[in-house]
């Protein structure tokens, strides 16, 4: 019985890396950092949206669908859109050294090979009849936001402002 499972089973367990490892969901954190409370809703590229209330807030997303398409609203502030997108986790390295192709394969289709970054943050546009210590506040921490992407790309879209 052992030797079937070493023979059979193991080599099979062993090329799944990120499946066991890392799953095929994982949590988000979404944070307006100018406008906390504002609700969220993100899109992935099947389809499937998922919902932010009152941020900062936690959800439970689905790995492998491509970019997520993030829109954020609050009363006072623009409606502001951005894109984040996956990258691979580690374990898929792993899985290039000990698997080799089926194990990518089955981590690519189940979506574990990917992960999105675990924090979002973004800055909201007040509107043009805000008072301007809002507007103050949207500018300083739109150039803190587009000063931390240039070295962490979690922030803010590539070539676009931080809105």
């Amino acid at each position: 019985m052992v030797r079937f499972f070493l023979v059979t089973l193991l080599p099979f367990l062993l090329t799944q890396c990120a499946t066991l490892t890392s799953g095929t969901s994982q949590s988000v954190l979404v944070e307006v950092v100018n406008a906390q409370g504002a609700s969220c809703r993100g899109t992935d590229n099947t389809g499937r949206q998922y919902v932010w209330t009152d941020t900062p807030f936690s959800a439970t997303v689905h790995k492998g669908d491509g970019p997520m398409t993030l829109i954020c609203k609050k009363e006072g502030f623009e409606t502001t859109t951005m894109t984040f997108d996956e990258s691979l986790t580690g374990a898929t390295f792993g899985n290039i050294i000990l698997g080799g192709g089926i194990g990518i394969l089955v981590d690519t289709m189940s979506g574990a090979a990917q992960e999105y970054p675990s924090q979002v943050r973004l800055v909201m546009k007040p509107l043009a009849t805000a008072p301007q210590a809002m507007h103050d506040e949207y500018q300083k921490w739109k150039k803190k936001l587009e000063t931390e992407a240039e070295t962490d790309n979690n922030s803010c879209p590539d070539d676009e402002p931080c809105e």
